[in-house]
């Protein structure tokens, strides 16, 4: 019968590192630079017609959570007809509403406030949530270009002209 030995395996690499403090601080440090993408990762947004420029929007990546809850308020959902009482279940999801969501998720808090939820655009339009603006303001072309951008600066693009890495490449690079 063969006898199993267990290695404690080093995934960070500290027990490597002449001091181990310093090293177990810098990893601390880059951990938290890491979470903090949505504040370090902001890109500006020229919203421009025929050469004008109309305003500026900035964008932030956008986190799991922010996706899922873009794609909730998106659902359409109807009584479920297998019992009323285990409540709405979701039958389909309006695309237009989505991106909207996502624009506006991944918008810095200040903008979601002076662009998107204006007071004046809210009334002229008689709009209920900032996020509905978002079609007013743009056009089409316009919304497709910053959900792009959107997509691209959380990682989500899927440009088939940019070289995908694989493990061994991404592990080689890493070192």
């Amino acid at each position: 019968m063969a006898t199993k030995t267990t290695e404690k395996e080093n995934v960070t690499g500290l027990d490597l590192a002449p001091d181990y403090k310093e090293a177990e601080y810098n990893l601390v440090e880059s951990l938290l630079k890491a979470a903090d993408y949505k504040n370090e990762e902001i890109l500006t947004v020229n919203i421009a017609r025929r050469g004008v420029l109309l305003f500026k929007v900035n964008i932030h990546p956008l986190s799991d959570a922010d996706v899922r809850e873009a794609q909730k308020k998106a659902g359409i959902y109807k009584t479920n007809p297998n019992n009323k009482k285990l409540g709405n279940v979701k039958v389909d999801t309006d695309n237009a509403k989505l991106s909207s969501w996502l624009i506006y998720l991944a918008t810095v808090e200040k903008d979601q406030e002076q662009i998107w939820g204006n007071p004046a655009i809210m009334k002229k339009f008689g709009l209920y949530q900032p996020w509905e603006s978002i079609d007013c303001l743009l056009k089409t072309g316009e919304k497709a270009d910053l959900l792009e951008e959107v997509l691209k600066l959380s990682g989500m693009d899927d440009d088939e002209d940019e070289e995908q890495m694989d493990d061994e490449t991404f592990l080689s690079a890493s070192n």
